[in-house]
């Protein structure tokens, strides 16, 4: 009796204990059975969505290609892709030799995307050492501006490149009343010049600009002719370079100008009613100079930017389509775009050396042993040179098409169509079947985590959850 009322206790102390929850022992199977669930209970299936939602949101920001994060770097890959055996750079279908202003412009996108252009290189040759290899194609004021704009930001000296001071020959445009050039472009991008090589920029060149200036704030290819956005935009970058502040009414009026002929997709057109990147892109070069937000409300319209106007027209290689239906020169219109992107103005580098003086009115000495050249042969400079056109075998013109956009330094930029791929869409932008890639892959991982957490680790039946 005694015996069974101890089994009794024995009994009812382990009933106790175990309504108490606390097993046996430590390390018994009993408190291990018990914990485990605890363990598991705590991916219940609100824990388990939540987090696969949560993991496929992340993918989903993180792999679709939203033409912001990567449109610049797409079409830097695209232009090194287009770099030549000689280390100059060539349109696309142009044969396998680099093009002078084509690779001027595209050393200055390189370097306002924080790339350097002396280390982008093809069989051992710079982009530099090409550009060394082209002084017999440059005659005009123009030729001479946008190579030394080039060469200072391919880290190059203006003073002496390719056996040549640079500086020198754009002084020697230069006429007595400081205005280089007779054209507005000539002039602006003079100052824009002087302002890279270090040289102090001559008032009369501002004042010139200034007066070329058209009543509805805008600037066309010369004094007097129709305003366009293009002339406008370079008239502003040179302006704020030579240091005039952006409350000053000559900016001031080019702003309002320019929101008056903003399209309602955000951009700018040059020479038709439809926007194109090139003039766009220039267009944001001045906003940003003139200390705007290219991507900001002010500049909204119809819910559309410049800024979203530019990333729109990306295609899926990286280079950035001209105009809806019409891809002309793409390297060199993602030359401009880079530069835009880049929130650059030009010019995008200036020359620094002992040499050279930044205080506004002093001329930078030239290199020792060297004596400034006076003025010279003025050469022509036409409305369509006065942009930088170098005469000869750049523009890679179409006899049959009328030239595009040629008072944007375009060297006549000939229209050239270049050959859509099966599928693509007119205009750019980002081809939908980009999509496809990381949506099925954000899906793909989406499941995943649903499987993991429901089914491979989901709790044991009759546990919490």
């Amino acid at each position: 009796m005694k015996y069974n009322k101890s089994i009794g206790s024995a009994r009812e102390w382990f009933y106790r204990m175990e309504r108490k929850g606390k097993g046996g022992m430590k390390g018994d199977t009993g408190q291990a059975e018990k914990e485990t669930p605890k363990v598991e209970a705590g991916f219940s299936k609100r824990k388990a969505l939540t987090l696969a939602m949560t993991a496929a949101l992340f993918l989903t920001l993180f792999t679709v290609p939203f033409p912001a994060r990567a449109g610049t770097g797409e079409a830097l890959a695209y232009i090194r892709a287009c770099q030549a055996p000689d280390g100059g750079f060539s349109e696309p279908g142009r044969g396998g030799n680099g093009q002078d202003a084509t690779t001027a412009w595209c050393i200055m996108a390189l370097s306002a995307a924080g790339a350097d252009p002396s280390s982008v290189r093809s069989q051992g040759r710079s982009p530099l050492d090409f550009l060394a290899t082209q002084s017999a194609n440059w005659r005009s004021v123009t030729d001479y501006e946008r190579t030394l704009l080039a060469v200072v930001a391919g880290g190059g000296n203006p003073y002496d490149f390719a056996g040549l001071d640079l500086v020198a020959k754009v002084k020697s445009f230069q006429r007595p009343g400081g205005n280089i050039g007779d054209a507005v472009n000539s002039n602006a991008f003079g100052i824009l010049a002087y302002k890279a090589a270090g040289v102090g920029i001559p008032p009369g060149a501002v004042q010139w600009q200034k007066t070329a200036q058209n009543r509805d704030g805008g600037w066309g290819n010369s004094p007097g002719a129709a305003s366009n956005p293009d002339m406008t935009a370079a008239s502003i970058m040179a302006l704020r370079a030579a240091g005039v502040d952006p409350s000053d009414p000559s900016i001031v009026s080019a702003l309002s100008y320019l929101r008056s002929i903003q399209n309602g997709d955000g951009g700018f057109a040059f020479q038709s009613a439809s926007s194109d990147v090139s003039a766009t892109a220039w267009c944001v070069q001045a906003l940003v100079a003139a200390g705007q937000d290219p991507a900001g409300a002010a500049w909204s319209k119809n819910g559309n930017t410049p800024w979203s106007f530019i990333l729109s027209m990306q295609a899926p290689d990286g280079h950035f389509v001209w105009m809806q239906g019409r891809d002309v020169n793409p390297l060199w219109t993602t030359a401009y775009a880079v530069c835009a992107l880049a929130r650059r103005p030009y010019p995008v580098a200036v020359f620094r050396s002992e040499e050279s003086s930044f205080a506004e009115g002093v001329t930078a000495a030239p290199p020792a042993g060297e004596e400034p050249s006076g003025a010279g042969t003025p050469g022509e400079e036409t409305a369509t040179e006065a942009v930088g056109a170098a005469q000869g075998g750049d523009s890679g013109a179409a006899p049959e098409e009328p030239p595009v956009e040629e008072a944007a330094g375009n060297e006549g930029r000939a229209e050239t169509v270049m050959p859509r791929e099966e599928g693509e869409e007119k205009g750019g932008g980002v081809h939908p079947a980009a999509w496809a890639v990381p949506l099925a892959v954000t899906a793909l991982l989406g499941a995943v985590a649903y499987w993991y957490f429901m089914v491979k680790r989901r709790p044991a039946s009759g546990s919490k959850g």
